[in-house]
C-alpha cells in the first residue's frame, strides 16, 4: 500500500480552524488518517504498512503539517511509533495489528516519570506522563518506565504497549500552539501489563530484535530513537513551509499603513524573503538527507550505525527544525502587526511553531552537545542513541 494524501490535505486545512478549537482531532480527520494510510508509513509490510522508507516521513509529514500543525504533530506520532512497536514479538504486534492494520499508536518517552515492579507473567506499572501527542484519537499508547528502585539505571528502562482505554487521559492540553494536537497527560497506577508487552531498551537499539521483521526488511535494523528526531521535525518544517507560502500570497496585495505603498516593491523584503525561502526548503532536504543516510546504512550496508551516526541523524534533525524555526521568525518579523490577532492563520502558525520548537529532539544545546562530543571522540552521554 501508499499513503494516499490527494483527499487527506484539502481536508485538514478546511478544518484547520475547526481542529485547533477541539484541541484534538476531530473524528472525521481520525478517519481519514486511518483510511489515507498516512500513519502506516513505517509499519511492517506483514502487517499491511509500507516499511519505509524515511525519505517518505519527511515528505508526508512534512505536508500533513503544512495543512495542519496540529494534524501533523499528532500523525507524526502515528508514524514513527509503528517503528518501535516493529520491536516487539510478534505476539504483541499481532495484538496490536492483528485485528486492524489501521490501528493507530501514540506514546511518551519520558522513563523518569515511570515505575514498574515485576509481577507473575508480567510488570506493574504506574506514572503519570505529560505531552502524550494524539492519545485521544490513537489505538494503542507507549509508556516507558524505571524499575522501581532503580531510577536512572538504564538496563532497567522499560517500554510498555497499552490500549488506549488501559490508560487514564487526563485534560491537560491549554497551549500557546499546536492546540489541536490533543497533547494530553496520562496516568496508571499499578497497572499490570503482561510480559508480552514489555520491551527493553536494549531491543530499540538497534539489530536484531524479538519482532524479526528486519530479516525481510533490514530498515528496521536501526535504532528507533535516533529517527525519531526526523519525524518531529518533519512536522516543524511542515508548518514553516505553510507560514513561507502564505505571508508570499499576503505580501504580494499587503500595503505599508505609514508608506501607502505595497510592501512587495521593497527591496528589504525581497532580500529577507527569499532566504526564509531558501531557509525551509533546504531545511526539508536537510532531513531527507538525514531519513536517506541512516536508511543506506542498515538497508545497503547491511549493518547497524555507529553512536557517531547516530548522533548525527538526530543533530541534522535538530538542525533542520531549527533553520525552520529562524526562518518562521523572520516571516514573523516581516508580517506586520496584522499577524498579532488571534484570528490570523500566520499568526496562528507561528505559535504552533513556537510550541513545536520547545520538543526535546528541537534542542540545540542537548542534541548538538552529543553529536559534538561523538566527533571530538568522547563518550555519548545520550543512553537512549
Amino acid at each position: 500500500m501508499r499513503a494516499d494524501l490527494s483527499t487527506l490535505l484539502p481536508a485538514l486545512r478546511a478544518r484547520r480552524d475547526e481542529t485547533r478549537d477541539n484541541r484534538k482531532l476531530l473524528p472525521e480527520v481520525r478517519g481519514m488518517i486511518r483510511d489515507s494510510g498516512a500513519a502506516r508509513l513505517l509499519q511492517p509490510p506483514a502487517y499491511g504498512g509500507e516499511g519505509g522508507p524515511l525519505r517518505s516521513v519527511v515528505d508526508a509529514v512534512s505536508e500533513i503539517g503544512a495543512a495542519c500543525g496540529s494534524t501533523g504533530w499528532a500523525v507524526l506520532q502515528y508514524v514513527v511509533h509503528p517503528f518501535m512497536v516493529a520491536q516487539w514479538s510478534r505476539e504483541a504486534q499481532d495484538e496490536v495489528w492483528g485485528d486492524d492494520p489501521k490501528n493507530m499508536v501514540a506514546g511518551i518517552l519520558i522513563q523518569s516519570l515511570g515505575r514498574y515492579e515485576r509481577a507473575d507473567g508480567g510488570y506493574r506499572v504506574s506514572g503519570r506522563w505529560p505531552f502524550v501527542t494524539g492519545v485521544d484519537t490513537c489505538d494503542w499508547c507507549i509508556v516507558s518506565a524505571y524499575e522501581e528502585g532503580r531510577a536512572g539505571e538504564h538496563e532497567s528502562h522499560r517500554h510498555f504497549l497499552l490500549r488506549r482505554d488501559e490508560v487514564e487521559i487526563l485534560d491537560t492540553w491549554h497551549a500557546l500552539g499546536l492546540r489541536g494536537s490533543g497533547t494530553n497527560d496520562v496516568r496508571l497506577q499499578e497497572f499490570f501489563v503482561p510480559a508480552r508487552r514489555a520491551l527493553s531498551m536494549e531491543a530499540l537499539r538497534g539489530g536484531e530484535s524479538p519482532g524479526g521483521h528486519w530479516r525481510e526488511t533490514p530498515l528496521y535494523r536501526l535504532p528507533s530513537y535516533p529517527i525519531f528526531g526526523i519525524g518531529i521535525s518533519s512536522g516543524a518544517v511542515g508548518i514553516a513551509l505553510e507560514m513561507v507560502a502564505e505571508y508570499n500570497e499576503i505580501a504580494k496585495r499587503k500595503g505599508s499603513i505609514m508608506t501607502e505603498k505595497g510592501v512587495a516593491g521593497f527591496a528589504s523584503q525581497h532580500i529577507r524573503f527569499a532566504e526564509c525561502k531558501c531557509a525551509v526548503d533546504s531545511a526539508r532536504q536537510i532531513l531527507r538527507l538525514a531519513g536517506d543516510e541512516i536508511g543506506a546504512i542498515a538497508c545497503e550496508e547491511g549493518r547497524l550505525p555507529t553512536l557517531e551516526e547516530r548522533a548525527r541523524c538526530r543533530a541534522l534533525a535538530t538542525y533542520a527544525g531549527n533553520v525552520a524555526m529562524d526562518a518562521s521568525r523572520a516571516v514573523w518579523d516581516l508580517s506586520g502587526a496584522a499577524s498579532v490577532y488571534s484570528s490570523s492563520s500566520l499568526g496562528n502558525l507561528f505559535t504552533d511553531m513556537m510550541v513545536a520548537n520547545q520538543h526535546f529532539t528541537q534542542n540545540r544545546d542537548v542534541n548538538f552537545t552529543t553529536y559534538g562530543r561523538m566527533l571530538y571522540g568522547l563518550d555519548i552521554d545520550n543512553p537512549t542513541l
